[in-house]
């Protein structure tokens, strides 16, 4: 396991994680997997519009069925984000063990976007979250 310490003012959390892909328990191996997925494939931003799907969409001009399931999958990135759905943050949100003690068990995607939520409020910033990801999807590629 590893700590991760967010402070906001005086106020500390501890979020407890997985040092490792390995230890995560079946379920969760599935949904970090899933959700790490989607974010390849769809992205979790507006500029993931311009950088992934209209680059699709220009090469994919002359196969119709192609483009086709590009717009669908750009829908859904927009659907996401209108919804407030991050695939790489409900990932991220699965390899946390515990916060402040408290054992997350609960990895329904309601609940992992309210754990995000919490952290947020706690202090988690986009930088931060941004290290912790890419230190475990480096990790897990090596496997």
């Amino acid at each position: 396991m590893r700590e991760v310490v967010i402070n906001k003012g005086l106020k500390r959390t501890r979020i407890l994680m997985y040092a490792d892909i390995d230890q995560l328990t079946a379920e969760r191996f599935s949904k970090v997997n899933k959700y790490w997925m989607l974010h390849d494939e769809l992205g979790g931003s507006f500029q993931d519009i311009d950088a992934i799907h209209i680059t699709r969409l220009i090469l994919s001009l002359d196969d119709k069925e192609k483009a086709k399931k590009v717009i669908d999958n750009m829908r859904v990135l927009i659907h996401n984000i209108i919804n407030e759905v991050n695939p790489e943050s409900l990932a991220f949100a699965c390899m946390i063990y515990s916060i402040d003690g408290v054992e997350v068990t609960d990895l329904s995607d309601e609940n992992l976007k309210k754990i995000i939520k919490q952290l947020s409020d706690s202090g988690l910033t986009a930088e931060t979250f941004k290290k912790k990801v890419k230190r475990y999807v480096k990790e897990y590629m090596k496997n």
